[in-house]
């Protein structure tokens, strides 16, 4: 089996000397069996100093590939409204950062 990483991604997601440990990993990986269809291994591993998780967007066929795709964008989704209601928080209890 041979396997290709055709994208990789770590970030830490805290500013230095702000907590340790806090990042996360993305990574894609096509897959090629010996015998068998080719298939893609996504992961995306989120750490927050203490808790860890990862979530899985791998697909083996075409419905689970339209699937991984999906997942991304409804996190990317809810994220952008976490973003929005985090200020908007922020604002209502006068902690706004200084830019």
């Amino acid at each position: 089996m041979s396997t290709r990483t055709v994208f990789y991604r770590r970030r830490f997601l805290n500013r230095p000397r702000h907590h340790l440990g806090a990042h996360v990993i993305a990574e894609v990986d096509v897959e090629r069996p010996d015998s068998g269809a080719p298939y893609v291994d996504a992961r995306l591993h989120l750490s927050d100093c203490s808790r860890h998780i990862t979530l899985d967007f791998s697909a083996y066929d075409r419905r689970e590939a339209e699937n991984a795709l999906r997942k991304v964008a409804v996190l990317r989704a809810v994220l952008d409204e976490l973003e929005a209601g985090l200020a908007r928080g922020l604002a209502d209890a006068d902690l706004t950062p200084r830019r």
